[in-house]
């Protein structure tokens, strides 16, 4: 990715090789905020949802990945509670809870 610096702001060169073109429909007040945010950044429409995607996308992965990671804590706490012969998990799941964390 090459850049120039013109009028202060940097213009970046995507190379279309690695991009891949897509159509979609959308509402119209979508259409039109995207438009405003645009204009707003100074940039096409289409680098705005470049954006928008790269921002969104990563930050609901983020999401996912604690939550796969709160349950697999969750699950850990289980097993070891299982393991240790105990069958009042659901009752005193707080109880083990603390316990794990010492």
């Amino acid at each position: 990715m090459g850049g120039e610096v013109v009028d202060r702001k940097i213009i970046v060169m995507y190379d279309i090789h690695h991009m891949r073109r897509t159509q979609i429909y959308l509402q119209d007040y979508l259409y039109q905020d995207l438009a405003v945010g645009a204009k707003m950044l100074e940039v096409s429409m289409s680098e705005y949802i470049r954006r928008l995607l790269d921002e969104g996308l990563y930050a609901i992965k983020n999401k996912l990945l604690v939550k796969k990671e709160q349950k697999s804590s969750l699950m850990i706490i289980s097993e070891k509670a299982i393991n240790a012969g105990k069958t009042d998990i659901a009752e005193n799941f707080d109880k083990y809870f603390e316990q794990s964390l010492r």
